[in-house]
């Protein structure tokens, strides 16, 4: 009998593993699901936490209430199994209908101060059930196994702790690694509803096993005779205590979060390893205490030893945090940037998690057992357990607020981490105080020891500790630099709510640059006097608001998404014909910090008509009465946490539903660390949702995209020079009249539609978060998108046929120019004629030198008559100065240089120099017929295999045989082209971007056409 006994014990406990998996998993995909209505991952997580932990502790003190009436515990357990499982797998049914139902009816009704109120009453009704019946599940499962073996009380707490734990620990890693990425979100949290009803089918039969509890059974063994100090008639105080070092525990876990996301990064994948480590510990201090607690004579003198214990342990993670940064950067130096590089960097970042987090969630396995045994031997009965865990679950909520809203924000991470600590030693002690017998060695109350040994660790922490701002925001998880550099100072430093917020002042040779970040991301860069250089940053945020501010007359009402710097809001402001800005933030300290950037942003703060709304945006917008005419979003990087949302398909088939009939919409997006995958999870979420598209580049890293979901985007116009604040912004940045704006043109929609066919992709969307998933893998691997850029410089007028501007008879180009391929290509352009034709000596600026020694071998190659001497290099250096001039000048200079050449004084007598020069002129004059014959004799002639493994004339002339099939509509000439030439073409014109749009394009002028 006890053999099947210990059996079924056995099984229970894997039961609870599974139990235990589940419930991770619910946690952490509810955090996703309630991270997208309530706007951002911090506040989720927090909610999730205080339901999650409030829903338990009232299961547990239902449970506690009629626990001595239930005849079958373990039954009853497998019927509650069974509800959460059911509720599972209808969770992603009940989250659409009520936020659908939210968006469209309830938020619209409501006044801006009750928004969050309603928001969180409908993410608590969403959830807590579930939460609720999940509380009882611990206290039953325990009641259940304790009468299966009987006197082995501490062996059946720690051992269920253990295996719940373990299980969590493996759920949090499973349901973000393999089952996310896997089935989505709905697929996650379904499959957790059918592991609770496996679990219910599982633990049913052992209900058979279970015998009524005796009326007079009270569950004490024959140890309680030998506890010292045990008052049977008082569990307040022990209650408190589980409650008060539950408290203790969430403060560590949430600190230590946003401690190590500072190090380690913002990343899902981050916080689910931070999360999963801190379990683990939890787990195992549990399995060790697993054999020993029915050894204990006094567990409440233990549980005092265990709680300073922990205190200090947590003391000393401050020291170990304060090398991770150096862990990090080393890491960082050493580990090959790739896919795999970034799972070795997971496993890395998984060990110093578990070296800051361990040691403390070793000692918090134990507490809750040991206070729980504790009550049991008092004589307490069933109703302990869940009383325990009530409380314990119960100063988790209280830990949980204290650290977001108060402990955080007030006292800064050191001395939130620092004020639990204290806690658990002051518990430590008390109970040592109450329940430890004097050292008969020493004859010393044991708690004067431990207070020395705490006292001393309190002060080592608090003098010898120092997280130095610096440190702290260097993002070493992307640089690999733990310091900001001798010449850095640190102006705002603040833990927010959501996030930490720093404003640093950097000395570069030219004037001192301020940047603010979050979490040591830094947002956005700025030079704080007139006579610097832009940054980049101002050329994006100024752009942000220019471009769309140039394709309307005026706007009655603009929507921001993210505070940044304040720069796109302060340029909006410039524009007298824009009424009312309301910026959206979730984060008060981005305001706070923004203000240090001083004139260069005064306006966002100043202007009457900016508003600045500390909100999530989604659910802020979904309340104004009023819609927008303009909606600019410039939310942080993708890959940081709460942020993908706001590039997915959901959210854009959201944001027309706010915009006037005629209103525009403005997404940025980067293009570095991320992959043309990537991008294309976000340009075929927006596409579908809105009827027109169109592509800007503000510097080589950064994507405007501008969208209307009922009409045509309209075209720049020259109107926004004529307000003279928005003109000087523009001005600054290089910017000072309607051709350097149309400069920034990219792509169309049509153009934007071709790119997409270039890469494989699957569209971003909340429930499959790609984007969320791949954008660190992206962002570790440091890839970049020169795609955008590449396009506005290649030797065919593809950006032109795709919406772009014409070539400018005359053009200057000052210091502040734009940071863009095309606009350093034409002014190359202009040195390569005037060094061809008209035999400028000049120094070349922007020309490159290879280009400058081809000018003079081929000006002194036409000079002596010899271009014949060698045609096929002498077609390479046409080809390649081609490249670098057709498309950036204008008429009359192309038929100076190519239609016409003046620089040619013999006329060449060779076929493949004659062709050479003759498609050039062709393609500059737009004569595509001749082009594409031309094209065909070289390439079909004596020297044609070796132009098209030329890396320069076979892409040049590939590309302008298909730009010609393109211009006229002839997409068999462009499919044939493909198939006769393309698989000889040298293997980096294959791989262009450029190349493979044109013909893209050329090939489905008509349908049926393919991609190369």
């Amino acid at each position: 009998m006890t053999l099947v006994k210990s059996r079924a014990g056995t099984w229970l406990l894997w039961m609870f593993v599974l139990s235990g998996f589940s419930g991770l998993i619910y946690q952490s995909i509810w955090t996703q699901y309630l991270g997208l209505f309530l706007g951002h991952s911090s506040y989720a997580q927090s909610l999730v936490l205080i339901l999650f932990m409030g829903g338990m502790a009232i299961g547990a003190w239902l449970v506690s209430r009629w626990s001595s009436r239930i005849r079958r515990p373990l039954l009853a357990y497998a019927l509650i199994e069974v509800v959460i499982g059911l509720l599972g797998l209808s969770f992603d049914g009940i989250y659409q209908g009520v936020t659908g139902w939210a968006y469209a009816q309830v938020l619209p009704m409501l006044p801006s101060g009750q928004l969050q109120n309603v928001r969180w009453l409908l993410a608590a009704a969403m959830v807590l059930p579930q939460c609720i019946l999940l509380g009882a599940t611990f206290p039953l499962m325990s009641a259940g196994y304790i009468r299966l073996q009987t006197h082995a009380e501490g062996r059946v707490l720690a051992g269920l702790y253990f295996s719940n734990s373990l299980g969590a620990a493996i759920g949090a890693l499973a349901s973000t690694y393999v089952m996310l990425p896997a089935i989505g979100m709905p697929g996650t949290v379904f499959s957790a509803g059918l592991i609770n009803i496996l679990v219910a089918v599982m633990v049913y039969p052992l209900s058979k096993q279970e015998r009524p509890l005796a009326p007079d059974s009270a569950l004490v063994p024959a140890t309680t005779a030998r506890t010292t100090g045990t008052v049977a008639s008082r569990p307040l105080l022990i209650l408190l205590v589980a409650g008060l070092t539950g408290a203790a525990s969430f403060v560590y876990e949430i600190t230590w979060i946003r401690m190590l996301s500072l190090a380690l990064g913002t990343t899902i994948h981050s916080f689910e390893l931070m999360l999963a480590a801190f379990i683990l510990g939890i787990a195992l201090g549990g399995l060790w205490l697993k054999n020993r607690a029915d050894r204990l004579i006094a567990p409440l003198a233990t549980a005092g030893w265990i709680q300073v214990w922990m205190g200090i342990a947590a003391l000393a993670s401050m020291f170990v945090y304060a090398n991770a940064f150096e862990w990090v950067g080393w890491l960082m130096m050493v580990i090959v940037h790739s896919a795999e590089g970034y799972g070795l960097f997971n496993v890395a970042s998984a060990g110093i998690a578990l070296l800051v987090m361990f040691p403390a969630a070793f000692f918090a396995g134990m507490t809750l057992p040991l206070l729980t045994l504790a009550l049991l031997r008092q004589g307490h009965g069933e109703k302990s357990i869940g009383q325990a865990y009530a409380f314990n679950t119960l100063g988790a909520i209280i830990g949980v607020l204290a650290a977001v809203h108060l402990l955080m924000p007030v006292l800064g991470l050191k001395y939130a981490l620092l004020s639990a600590a204290v806690l658990d030693i002051g518990l430590g002690l008390v109970l040592l105080a109450r329940y430890a017998p004097a050292s008969t060695r020493w004859r010393l109350p044991p708690m004067v020891p431990a207070a020395a040994i705490s006292a001393a660790a309190v002060l080592a922490a608090s003098w010898l500790v120092t997280f130095d701002p610096a440190v702290l925001n260097s993002s070493v998880y992307r640089f690999g630099s733990t310091s900001l550099g001798a010449d850095t100072k640190t102006v705002f430093f603040k833990d927010g709510k959501t996030a930490t917020v720093a404003v640093i002042e950097r000395n570069e040779e030219d004037g001192p640059v301020r940047m603010i970040s979050t979490n040591g991301k830094v947002d956005a860069g700025l030079a704080l006097q007139a006579d610097q250089a832009p940054t980049s940053d101002e050329s994006t945020m100024v752009l942000l608001a220019a471009i769309p501010l140039s394709m309307r007359e005026h706007y009655d009402r603009i929507g921001v998404i993210g505070f940044g710097s304040g720069m796109t809001t302060h340029t909006l402001m410039g524009h007298a014909k824009v009424g009312a800005v309301d910026t959206v933030e979730i984060e008060p300290a981005m305001v706070e910090g923004a203000r240090h950037f001083g004139d260069r942003v005064s306006r966002a703060y100043s202007d009457p008509r900016s508003h600045v709304i500390i909100d999530d945006a989604k659910a802020y917008f979904a309340s104004v009465p009023k819609k927008y005419d303009l909606i600019i979003s410039e939310p942080s990087n993708p890959w940081v946490g709460g942020t993908a949302s706001l590039f997915s398909t959901e959210f854009y088939q959201y944001i027309p539903k706010q915009l006037n009939q005629d209103g525009l919409f403005v997404q940025w997006l980067q293009l570095y660390e991320i992959t043309p995958e990537l991008v294309n999870s976000v340009l075929s979420a927006m596409l579908v949702n809105f009827k027109d598209a169109k592509a800007y580049l503000a510097n080589e890293g950064d994507l405007i995209l501008v969208a209307s979901p009922h009409g045509e985007v309209p075209d720049l116009s020259a109107d926004i020079f004529r307000q003279p604040l928005v003109a000087a912004d523009l001005a600054r940045i290089g910017v000072t009249d309607l051709r350097a704006l149309q400069d920034t043109k990219v792509l169309n929609r049509r153009g934007l539609e071709g790119y997409l066919a270039l890469y494989p992709h699957q569209m971003n969307s909340d429930m499959f978060p790609v984007l969320k998933l791949q954008a660190p893998v992206a962002r570790f691997q440091r890839t970049q998108v020169a795609d955008f850029d590449a396009m506005g410089s290649a030797p065919w007028p593809l950006v032109r046929s795709l919406g772009g501007p014409m070539p400018a008879s005359e053009r200057s180009f000052g210091t502040n120019r734009l940071s863009l391929a095309s606009v350093r290509q034409a002014e190359a352009a202009q040195e390569v004629f005037a060094a061809l034709v008209e035999g400028s000596k000049a120094p070349p600026s922007a020309m490159s030198e290879f280009d400058a020694l081809q000018v003079d071998a081929l000006r002194g190659l036409a000079a002596a008559c010899e271009l014949d001497s060698r045609p096929e290099r002498t077609a390479t250096m046409i080809f390649s100065l081609a490249t670098e001039t057709v498309v950036f000048l204008d008429s009359a200079r192309l038929d100076r240089i190519w239609g016409k050449p003046t620089w040619l004084r013999c006329p060449s007598n060779d076929a493949t120099v004659q062709a050479a020069l003759g498609l050039v002129a062709a393609a500059s004059e737009d004569r595509h017929r001749d082009v594409v014959e031309l094209g065909l004799e070289l390439l079909d002639g004596e020297h044609g295999a070796a132009l098209l493994q030329d890396g320069v004339s076979g892409y040049y002339i590939m590309g302008a045989m298909q730009y010609a099939a393109l211009s006229e509509g002839d997409p068999a000439v462009a499919q044939q082209l493909m198939q006769r030439y393309w698989s000889r073409l040298d293997r980096k014109a294959q791989g262009n971007a450029s190349l493979r749009l044109m013909t893209l394009l050329a090939t489905r002028a008509e349908h049926g056409g393919r991609s190369p």
